[in-house]
């Protein structure tokens, strides 16, 4: 123990006389501490648990019952949220009366109903939720807290959220029927909800007819708390519950919900552990890098020390006690770097939620600091700061006395065995990778920290053989290779740290680049190629009577393609589906017609692309034309025909005269209906597309643009679309632009902090230089040599080495997409994809180029040039 504290002492005073270095080293390992700890401090404050929630959900009362919209009993979770149906599925909407009777005479309840619907905003409607709910009675107490003004009293007054435009006392045009509301107050929105919220008395903003698809709940002032038994009883009855009794006293795991939702059971064990083993590759990864980030900086401050070390070790010391010393310094700057990392992280993510300005609006929870979480991150840097200082440790336990008392550099030799072990490493690396594409993301990252600790063994002697290459280069980067090599336990590690982030770059485009290709190649048009379609399957008679004057008048001339789909008397959809489908485990992507399109010859010729005169004369005599020739027997195709009512959904088999009509390749869509086929079943249409043939007229994106704009002010329930094919390559991927960032502060960080070493650790030769005549110019060089051996060496490599795992995962992903065939509506399959991989060289180029001409650059700019004079005695 007084060794070590000996150790401490000794340490704390070399930190002190060294601040610049020692400053350095506490950046490098307490900036990924910074960024874990504010990330795991917005994860928390984001993550809003059900206890956290308990008074925005239920305000004061005991319980919230749902309507599930099932007559049968349901299994739940332990908030109600997620539920399934224990004997199937049949429709019943229960009144208020009905949950009454559930819940007693003694209990008294209060309605909610939530829905989306639209408001005017300046220029156009925009999509806000809505509640109903009385805020004025003790239940609500708690849920939206007043910001300013009041809660609403009548029918025509309602209360918002900050982000709906409005202020206090200003009347709102609510619904495309303008509805005047008048805002009588502000509430705090709730977390992780719909943000821009109108609340209004029950039965205000919702019409009667309406009631359908609204969620539609009860909170409970009950006599008694509702335990997780009653909250049983009442899923028999069809309904859920969210309890603040059962989150209070959650009940035992084996009568609790994650046995009553077994089939909402989530991530497999085997998943489970995967994703274990992911999460400590992914921290191995991030330990090595600090490690290898900070590592030069300690071996430069053991060379500045190695007279003081040397005479400690003459004075009686052991190699125990230097490695004490040396292992000190790891400690004490891990420390204070995780002190400074973890107070500066929790500063940070309070700035951004202040700064965003999104506590009042409820678009956060309440600030926490998850202590837990942070004292692991902590941990991880002092970890990290002791494993850097391990290397130089062992160093300084065997540098020579004498030469360290003399004053001279001991010369640099590498190990025999650590290159071929490195590369023994690096092949194993690469086969756990390669093996990885059948196996799991663990392997795969498994692999890349197997090939990481390869590069570290390999990286000294390929730094030695390149600075050999450097012979015929001018003399000041001959001079930058020549550091680079006598110091390659500096260089080394900060080359491998600039590889390890090029290469997750590298790895991360791959990837991307293979999705974006991937998404291209499974593409499905949902219209044929440059078809501009007016669509809607909600969309009134009334709001097409509006809509297409405004298409015509837009494309004057130009016909329009009607489809159509059929409905029943309730205005519900009706589906007509084929009795024997062409294969049952196979995935059947439809076009944006839908399955079975109704309407006249133009739909016909537009799905064609040609003229079918047969099947033209065929539908115009009402029989159906399908383009799948095994589901027409006998001139007949027999179809499932189902609806829904409002009790349970009807289904009755048909046969409807069909003939065939022949398409290429496979086709999503199963075929087209005339419209009499509908009536004759006893059913209406509903007019669904309007649709330009790309044989007529093709828009441009401006057109589109230009007609999107007066359509959806008609409506926001219609839609503009042309098909020009996948559009994803056409935008900017966020994550390849983050990743890019990433790589760039890592790899800049890295050069800079090694070439800064280099640059203090071989100050009297750059001073000899100057003293024999060399302009400042060179000085500049030298630093711009230093930077350019590092990054150009480091991130082209990485480039590289990353392509191995960005494949190999890539390969991974497409083999899983690929286990599902894919099969049109006219039984013939699309082809298999197989593995499709892409590499985005240009992106690659840009960085492998740009990044160290960057770094030469600037630390051109910024070397230091001015010479210190020194007295050398004889």
């Amino acid at each position: 123990m007084s060794a070590l504290l000996a150790a401490l002492r000794i340490s704390r005073r070399g930190i002190g006389r060294a601040r610049a270095r020692s400053a350095l080293i506490i950046v490098m390992i307490g900036l990924p501490i910074l960024a874990l700890t504010a990330v795991f401090t917005l994860d928390v404050t984001w993550d809003i648990g059900p206890r956290e929630r308990v008074t925005m959900d239920l305000g004061a009362a005991d319980a919230k019952v749902k309507d599930t919209g099932t007559a049968e009993p349901v299994r739940q979770d332990l908030t109600g949220d997620t539920w399934e149906p224990v004997n199937g599925m049949s429709q019943r909407v229960r009144s208020q009366a009905e949950i009454q009777g559930m819940i007693g005479s003694g209990g008294r309840i209060i309605p909610i109903n939530e829905n989306f619907d639209e408001y005017w905003v300046e220029t156009a409607y925009e999509n806000v939720e809505v509640r109903e709910v009385d805020l004025r009675d003790p239940m609500t107490t708690g849920m939206f807290p007043l910001r300013g003004g009041r809660y609403p009293q009548a029918a025509d007054e309602v209360v918002l959220t900050v982000p709906v435009k409005a202020t206090v006392g200003s009347t709102i045009r609510y619904t495309k029927a303008d509805v005047p509301k008048r805002v009588v107050g502000t509430v705090v929105g709730q977390p992780n909800h719909f943000n821009a919220t109108i609340i209004g008395l029950p039965g205000s903003l919702i019409p009667a007819t309406d009631m359908t698809d609204v969620q539609r709940s009860w909170l409970v002032d009950a006599p008694a708390p509702v335990t997780w038994n009653e909250t049983r009883r009442l899923n028999r009855a069809g309904v859920a519950v969210l309890s603040r009794a059962v989150l209070e006293d959650p009940p035992p795991v084996g009568d609790g919900p994650e046995q009553a939702l077994r089939a909402f059971g989530g991530m497999t064990d085997t998943g489970a552990v995967n994703g274990a083993l992911v999460a400590v590759l992914v921290v191995t990864l991030a330990v090595i890098e600090v490690v290898l980030l900070a590592g030069p900086a300690f071996a430069v401050g053991i060379r500045r020390r190695r007279g003081e070390l040397a005479l400690i070790s003459a004075q009686g010391g052991s190699a125990r006690h230097l490695k004490l010393i040396v292992l000190a310094d790891g400690l004490t700057l891990g420390l204070a770097a995780a002190a400074l990392g973890t107070v500066l992280g929790v500063g940070v993510a309070r700035g951004i939620t202040s700064y965003l300005g999104i506590w009042p609006l409820g678009e956060l929870g309440p600030f926490e600091i998850p202590v837990g979480q942070i004292v692991l991150v902590a941990a991880l840097g002092v970890f990290s700061g002791v494993t850097a200082a391990v290397v130089p440790a062992v160093q300084a336990a065997r540098a020579d006395v004498v030469a360290a008392l003399a004053g001279r550099r001991a010369e640099v030799r590498d190990r025999a065995g650590w290159p071929l072990f490195g590369l023994v490493l690096l092949v194993a690396g690469v086969g756990a990778m390669v093996y990885g594409i059948w196996a799991t993301d663990a392997v795969v990252l498994f692999g890349g920290v197997l090939g990481l600790l390869g590069l570290v063994m390999v990286m000294p002697r390929l730094v030695r053989l390149i600075a050999g290459l450097a012979g015929g280069f001018p003399l000041p980067f001959r001079l930058a290779a020549r550091d680079a090599s006598r110091n390659r336990g500096r260089t080394a590690p900060a080359i491998v740290a600039v590889l390890a982030a090029a290469a997750a770059f590298s790895a991360v485009a791959v990837g991307i680049a293979s999705d974006r290709r991937a998404s291209e190649e499974y593409y499905r048009m949902l219209y044929p190629m440059g078809a501009t379609a007016v669509y809607g399957n909600d969309v009134t008679e009334e709001s097409w009577k509006k809509i297409r004057p405004i298409v015509e008048g837009a494309l004057p001339g130009v016909p329009l393609v009607e489809a159509y789909v059929p409905v029943d008397a309730d205005d519900g959809m009706v589906s007509f589906l084929q009795m024997d489908g062409a294969c049952s485990r196979c995935m059947t992507p439809e076009s944006g017609f839908g399955y079975l399109p109704a309407g006249g010859p133009d739909l016909l010729r537009l799905l064609l692309g040609r003229i079918d005169r047969a099947a033209e004369t065929a539908l115009a005599e009402g029989k159906m034309v399908i383009f799948n020739p095994k589901a027409v027997r006998d001139g007949r195709i027999r179809l499932n025909l189902s609806t829904w009512t409002s009790d349970e959904p009807k289904e009755r088999i048909v046969a409807v005269p069909a003939v065939v009509a022949t398409v290429r390749g496979p086709f999503n869509v199963l075929g087209v209906m005339p419209v009499g086929a509908i009536t004759k079943e006893g059913f209406t249409t509903k007019l669904s597309h309007l649709v330009v043939d790309p044989a007529v007229a093709r828009l441009t994106p401006e057109q589109e643009q230009r007609l999107s704009g007066p359509v959806r002010a008609v409506t926001t329930k219609v839609a503009i679309r042309t098909e020009r094919g996948s559009r994803r390559g056409d935008r900017p991927d966020l994550i390849l632009w983050v990743m890019a960032a990433f790589a760039s502060v890592v790899v800049l960080g890295g050069t800079f902090a090694a070439a800064g070493l280099a640059a203090a650790d071989a100050r009297s030769d750059l001073d000899t230089l100057s003293a024999v005549g060399a302009k400042p110019g060179t000085r500049r060089l030298v630093a711009a040599g230093q930077a350019a051996f590092i990054a150009g060496l480091g991130v082209p490599l990485g480039l590289l080495i990353g392509l191995v795992p960005g494949l190999a995962l890539a390969s991974q992903v497409s083999l899983r997409r690929g286990t599902m065939q894919e099969i049109g509506l006219n039984g013939v399959p699309f082809e298999r994809m197989g593995v499709i991989l892409s590499v985005p060289w240009p992106e690659l180029l840009a960085v492998g180029i740009g990044l160290p001409l960057v770094a030469a650059l600037i630390a051109t700019v910024f070397a230091r040039t001015r010479t210190t004079l020194t007295r050398r005695m004889g």
